[in-house]
């Protein structure tokens, strides 16, 4: 079965088209629904960073959380999966 990318189109002032695999989008759900701590594959969260739909933020010495960005929500919206106001964070190792 062939795989399908996701075209996101950034905002008009830079024009440029951001291309995600299923699986990297798969990973900002994930990101976007985390409750609890989750492992995530850090190839895939740098390329949502690359891409500026995810920041890294540091909670201690040893603790990594991945956060949605507003331009990841807004894509997330864009594909129906908008949660409510509240942040939530994924645990990197």
């Amino acid at each position: 079965m062939p795989s399908r990318a996701i075209r996101v189109i950034s905002n008009a002032e830079t024009p440029e088209t951001t291309v995600l695999s299923p699986h990297e989008f798969a990973v900002l759900l994930l990101v976007n629904d985390s409750v609890e701590p989750h492992e995530l594959d850090s190839a895939d969260v740098e390329a949502l960073i690359e891409h500026k739909l995810v920041t890294l933020e540091g909670q201690g010495l040893d603790h990594i959380y991945a956060r949605v960005t507003a331009q990841g929500r807004a894509l997330l919206k864009a594909f129906g999966h908008a949660r409510s106001g509240e942040r939530r964070v994924a645990c990197v190792h």
